[in-house]
């Protein structure tokens, strides 16, 4: 097991297989992190398929003379 809390192209061996086949198995996971995070952004309607903004308008409680409720 490797005890490094996480690897990187700066700290992983790569003459150590095991090493560079937990480092393999690390990037995927973080790859699959960030897919999911943009496919929730996607249904969000807050980004397009191609990571563009989908619109400039504020949220309706972000507006000038928006009533809000802050919970306090």
């Amino acid at each position: 097991m490797i005890q490094k809390a996480e690897l990187s192209w700066a700290t992983v061996n790569t003459a150590d297989p095991v090493e560079m086949v937990e480092f393999r198995v690390q990037q995927e996971r973080l790859a699959t992190s960030e897919r999911k995070l943009l496919r929730a952004f996607e249904v969000s309607w807050i980004i397009d398929e191609h990571g563009a903004s989908v619109g400039e308008e504020l949220p309706p409680d972000m507006r000038s003379g928006a009533k809000r409720d802050f919970g306090g």
